[in-house]
């Protein structure tokens, strides 16, 4: 049987909800993208990678918290470089310093913190410790194929004021999962975009934010204004195989 994913990334809620991100109401955009959701997919689980406020705030962890209350399926939380772990965890009740494994009949689901030695620019790391605990989980005798979630990018999107702000230690990250062949997919936001790539036999994927769109391929910040919120369904197949699209949603 297959596994039903969806991810939502980059929320961005600010503390209160009449305070607009960039030009839009971020939480329309994200009830929109939840609203989807209800209407038109079968999920199982919902991922949500990162920066769900902007500044961190209680108010607005405690609005996704009530926009989330109805779901039938559970919602997993990770923190982003805007978060505040602490309060977010408060609110969640997860625990989203940690690194987190959910195992499936056929597939297993880790989820990482990306959030350390952050640069105070946007970048952040994964801790030494998570890193190591991260090899003994790819190293514990489990057969079953690895999808990584994280919040920071661990490949670059050639964009020249982006890539120095993706994921500290991607060298030494990438180089693990890449020895590991079980590891078929890392996803992660961050980047307010869709990304896809293959390197070796694994499927690197980034993901459009529910608030607004960052242009690809730019010198300098660049918000895609044409754009309406983004979100991605996952389908995870028995025996590794792994579908997946992007779902786009009109600008309110």
């Amino acid at each position: 049987m297959s596994l039903r994913l969806a991810q939502i990334t980059d929320c961005h809620l600010q503390a209160d909800a009449l305070t607009f991100y960039k030009g839009v109401d971020a939480d329309a955009h994200l009830d929109q993208c939840l609203s989807w959701l209800h209407n038109n997919a079968e999920v199982d689980l919902l991922m949500l990678t990162g920066d769900l406020s902007h500044f961190g705030s209680e108010a607005a962890y405690q609005r996704l918290k009530k926009k989330l209350s109805s779901l039938t399926y559970p919602c997993i939380w990770l923190a982003g470089n805007h978060d505040n772990c602490g309060i977010m965890q408060g609110v969640s009740g997860q625990a989203v310093q940690q690194l987190r494994v959910l195992d499936y009949d056929h597939w297993r689901l880790v989820v990482l913190n990306t959030t350390a030695n952050a640069d105070g620019n946007g970048a952040g790391s994964i801790a030494s410790a998570q890193m190591e605990e991260l090899r003994q989980v790819l190293e514990d005798g489990s057969q079953l194929p690895v999808c990584v979630f994280m919040h920071h990018n661990s490949m670059p999107v050639d964009s020249m004021w982006q890539d120095p702000i993706m994921l500290g230690n991607a060298q030494q990250f990438n180089a693990l999962v890449a020895s590991k062949p079980q590891v078929k997919a890392v996803l992660c936001g961050h980047v307010h975009q869709n990304f896809d790539q293959v390197v070796g036999n694994i499927r690197f994927l980034a993901t459009p934010s529910s608030a607004v769109q960052f242009t690809c391929k730019q010198d300098k910040f660049k918000v895609e204004v044409e754009l309406g919120p983004g979100l991605r369904l996952l389908t995870l197949e028995q025996g590794g195989h792994l579908n997946t699209k992007i779902q786009r949603l009109p600008r309110i």
